[in-house]
């Protein structure tokens, strides 16, 4: 169940108990129109139903809930229980523009922020961010005391506002989605967000709108790209709900003029009719003049691939100059790309087209791209200003240029890999495994090294690109925290990161005085390089001391974990059984040890009960369910253990690490401990400690 948190208000009073709830009382209490109190009542009735209750709207306003008794006290207790939405500022600001483009009269502003939840000073705060916003759509935020909040200004202006707000928060994926759901009888939840936004086109007036625009889309001679199509079915819902509601937009005559010439004019004209039709609306011809522009917008992003031929050819001269001004300015020699110039001509065309016509345009990445690459974008935004000084390009169309530039400028040579450090809660186990990950996923990475969150203090990480880390890090801004098993999201998140210090080093390289060579060896680096070998081939004797495979008996991972560590210390490796456990156990609360896609899990602490490095083998007698590092559950049969005291040296830690690497790196390593063959896995790991130690030499 999900209600928001004017809905909890009202419902909070119709579970009062008082007699007399009526929709004015309601209206008054939340400082809000009684219209508003109409709509709420909707979603209402909705959550109601779910739990066989029903709204009962009787003379004079009142309210009253209908339904039995056992239903009402189910529904109230978890009313109760559902969390309060706490939504991020960005998430407000939405949420505040769509209430606002969507009125047709003053909000007050009590009336936002009880909505919201907050107060009405951060929803005033909110508003400032808001009314910026509203300025690149020339429109006005009035705000009056008494009189409320509202949006004032061209009716055109408020659709590119709503149509930002549709194309930002519900991507091509979620809109095809939206059209299919309401062709079938169960519909997924939305967020509240999405749900906000979707309240702008209603889905089966989409549908309707889609088989109309599929009727007459062979009669095109080009096709339509996805991107094309949704913002012209969303263009059409949104005009359609906004002419509904006697809201009509304007044209100019002369530019009209100029559009009634073009095939496009006759195919949008066509579809007009249907749609009129079908609605039983009157459409001005202004309608038609708008999507026969969102037409010839397609048509030049279909056109786009000759680049140079007929009106091609003077973007394509103008584009070399621009090139040409960006390599001046930043250094870098951007005419090296044998693709820049072809990709950007390609995108020019249409956003030409788009500014000439003041045609508006959606990037959600514009934000990033300007927080990303500052320098490129200054140095992008100035280039274009100079080569084309009779066009304004905005924020988003500056930001597309700025993805082109830097893509090109990441296929260029001259540039090593990158140096990672990867950071988990121990050190050991979790962060190996990961940056074994990252290392077979990234072509771009040279160098992982791992710590845990306690060396952090004592090292400096401004002498690693990036930082990854598998748990919050209070004291470092710029890192990027993931999932030991590095899901999708993970990868996508990894891979706008590197590209980012990527375009950033090479911006830095091109302005790079060669550094000094290094200086000879001396004396004490030749000490620490003699100390640092004694405590690997230290720290591998003793594992190779202690390396044992054991037959563990228990039902469940709880009672394995007792007998594993009871057989440690009856053998002397572990001086305390339930302490070593109990440091186990709380090292598994942090997230699951199990090794998705093998048999296996890989238990391990780094504890001031453990005195000595070592690495064991568990076999169980039955699976047992443990949960692996993406939080499923997972069956283990093989228990693989490794402990490391609390003042472990870090060739130590590296040494360990490198025993749960094998793991990831070495399907034969899998294979040979999933075999539960004593002798065939002690073999192979004194093997692999042996060859890991002469690399050290």
């Amino acid at each position: 169940m999900y209600v928001t948190a004017r809905e909890r208000k009202i419902l909070e009073q119709l579970f009062s108990g008082e007699e007399k709830v009526t929709i004015k009382r309601v209206a008054d209490d939340l400082g809000i129109s009684t219209r508003t109190v109409h709509r709420d009542l909707k979603g209402i009735e909705q959550a109601l139903q779910d739990y066989g209750l029903q709204l009962s709207k009787q003379s004079g306003g009142l309210l009253a809930l209908e339904g039995p008794f056992e239903n009402r006290q189910q529904f109230k207790r978890e009313l109760h229980q559902q969390e309060t939405v706490d939504y991020t500022p960005e998430e407000r600001q939405v949420l505040i523009l769509s209430k606002l483009l969507e009125s047709r009269e003053p909000v007050k502003l009590s009336a936002l922020a009880a909505d919201l939840g907050v107060t009405s000073a951060t929803a005033s705060n909110d508003l400032d961010k808001v009314e910026h916003h509203l300025e690149s759509f020339d429109l006005t935020l009035v705000r009056r005391r008494g009189y409320g909040v509202e949006v004032k200004g061209a009716e055109s202006g408020i659709r590119k506002a709503i149509s930002s707000l549709i194309m930002k928060h519900l991507n091509e994926l979620d809109l095809f989605s939206i059209l299919q759901q309401n062709m079938q009888a169960e519909k997924k939840p939305v967020s509240s967000i999405s749900g906000q936004v979707l309240e702008f086109v209603q889905p089966d007036k989409l549908t309707q709108i889609e088989t109309h625009v599929d009727q007459l889309r062979d009669k095109l001679h080009y096709p339509l790209a996805d991107s094309a199509y949704i913002a012209l079915v969303i263009h059409l819902g949104l005009a359609i709900e906004r002419i509904q509601y006697g809201e009509i937009i304007h044209m100019e005559e002369e530019q009209l003029g100029k559009l009634r010439h073009s095939k496009e004019f006759e195919f949008a004209r066509e579809l007009t009719r249907m749609l009129a039709d079908a609605f039983q609306l009157d459409i001005p011809e202004a309608e038609t003049g708008f999507i026969t522009m969102h037409l010839m917008g397609a048509k030049a992003r279909y056109d786009r691939h000759s680049v140079l031929e007929d009106s091609n050819m003077s973007i394509a001269f103008k584009t070399k100059q621009l090139i040409t001004e960006v390599t001046k300015r930043t250094g870098i020699q951007f005419q090296q790309s044998d693709r820049l110039l072809h990709d950007l001509v390609a995108h020019l065309k249409p956003s030409l087209y788009r500014l000439q016509h003041q045609m508006g345009i959606e990037n959600t990445f514009t934000d990033q791209m300007m927080e990303d690459y500052p320098e490129l974008f200054v140095h992008t935004e100035e280039s274009l200003a100079q080569v084309f000084p009779d066009l304004f390009f905005p924020k988003e169309e500056i930001a597309f240029v700025v993805m082109h530039f830097a893509s090109a400028l990441l296929k260029l040579e001259g540039r090593g890999g990158l140096d990672v450090l990867v950071v988990c809660s121990s050190g050991i186990g979790t962060a190996k495994i990961l940056a074994a990950k990252l290392q077979k996923r990234f072509n771009e990475i040279e160098t992982v090294e791992h710590r845990s969150l306690f060396e952090l203090k004592d090292m400096e990480n401004g002498n690693y690109d990036v930082v990854v880390s598998t748990i919050e890090l209070p004291d470092i801004e710029d890192y990027v925290r993931v999932s030991p098993v590095l899901p999708q999201k993970d990868v996508h998140k990894l891979e706008h990161t590197i590209r980012r210090v990527r375009v950033l080093q090479h911006l830095k390289e091109a302005k790079k005085v060669p550094a000094p060579s290094e200086s000879p060896v001396n004396f004490g680096q030749v000490r620490d390089k003699l100390k640092s070998l004694r405590s690997y081939a230290d720290v591998v004797d003793k594992l190779l001391g202690r390396l044992a495979a054991f037959q563990t008996g228990g039902s469940d991972i709880q009672e394995v974990l007792t007998s594993m560590t009871g057989d440690l210390a009856a053998d002397g490796f572990i001086p305390d059984g339930p302490a070593v456990r109990k440091a186990l156990l709380e090292r598994e609360e942090k997230g699951g040890l199990a090794i998705p896609g093998t048999s296996l899990a890989l238990y391990h602490t780094r504890s001031g009960v453990v005195e000595e490095p070592s690495f064991t083998v568990h076999f169980t007698e039955q699976p047992v369910e443990a949960v692996d590092m993406g939080g499923e559950p997972a069956g283990v049969h093989t228990i693989l253990l490794m402990l490391a005291p609390a003042d472990m040296s870090r060739e130590g830690l590296e040494t360990l690490s490198y025993l749960s690497s094998l793991i990831v790196e070495d399907e034969e390593c899998v294979a040979v401990l999933e075999s539960r063959e004593e002798d065939t896995i002690v073999n192979y790991l004194s093997t692999k400690l042996y060859e890991y130690l002469q690399t050290k030499q």
